[in-house]
């Protein structure tokens, strides 16, 4: 049975929406944070990433609900703004993180800081992947996903693939090109369920020009879109599909600094 099992609902509002949540912890005297929103946030799934923002840059947890998930990144020693490609210097911007994986946690997070007034966003996560020629330590641009989880039906009609923004997708390959870093793009196949991979499923995508496989891209895109905001994603490769078994990396040094690259390429890329 296809998704949403009610397709009426895809014209019909919601009963409640984010912004009714923001109203209602204000109501019960939680503040939101000390600070107004960050105008752009990148969304991080490993603990290690925000590790590594915390350690390299000044940060400030913000404060109320969503000091929780919020840090304020002060990257302006990365200002590039004498540089005309990278004028990041007037931008607020946020990592964000420890809110969960997979698509829907994602796209609750996603929701409740669009509420929040947060404008773009980019996401920086792992990904397994499904070509022999897109190795562990490969970072990789994604340039559209196959909605094979749930959460993206809700949002958006029954098409196969969803994408990211362009304008701000470009903008990410741009910073990885100034960086002189190797990348790969392509789609991603999004699935819930990361224990139910299967050789059929790998064949499938990978014919379908899928690179990796992901938790959240599907649904954070056909969000994005429903809300009208700005986003993209990237990945930096920690296991592979590829030979039809599974193949771990996901500590190994340059799964590890691929996240931190994307990260150091997002921030000049979010202008």
């Amino acid at each position: 049975m296809p998704l949403p099992i009610v397709s009426q609902k895809l014209k019909d509002e919601a009963l409640f929406k984010p912004l009714d949540f923001l109203a209602y912890l204000d109501k019960a005297g939680i503040a939101l944070s000390q600070r107004p929103a960050p105008q752009t946030i990148v969304l991080s799934y490993q603990k290690s990433l925000c590790d590594f923002v915390r350690a390299t840059f000044p940060c400030e947890r913000a404060k109320g609900y969503f000091g929780r998930f919020v840090h304020y990144v002060d990257v302006s020693d990365m200002d590039d703004s004498r540089d005309k490609h990278s004028p990041i210097g007037n931008k607020t911007i946020a990592i964000a993180s420890d809110f969960g994986v997979g698509a829907p946690a994602a796209a609750v997070m996603l929701e409740e800081l669009i509420a929040w007034g947060v404008k773009e966003f980019i996401s920086i996560g792992f990904a397994g992947s499904l070509r022999e020629d897109v190795p562990p330590g490969t970072l990789v641009v994604c340039d559209g996903a196959f909605r094979d989880e749930g959460t993206s039906y809700h949002y958006l009609g029954s098409n196969v693939s969803v994408h990211p923004e362009p304008r701000l997708t470009e903008a990410l390959e741009n910073s990885l090109k100034r960086a002189g870093l190797a990348y790969a793009k392509g789609p991603t196949w999004t699935t819930d369920a990361i224990y139910r991979e299967t050789k059929s499923e790998v064949q499938y995508f990978r014919e379908q020009g899928a690179l990796v496989a992901d938790m959240e891209a599907a649904a954070l895109f056909a969000v994005a879109q429903y809300r009208n905001v700005s986003i993209a994603s990237c990945f930096s490769v920690s296991d592979t599909l590829a030979y039809l078994e599974w193949r771990p990396e996901f500590h190994a040094e340059p799964s590890m600094q691929g996240l931190e690259m994307l990260f150091s390429c997002a921030i000049k890329a979010l202008q």
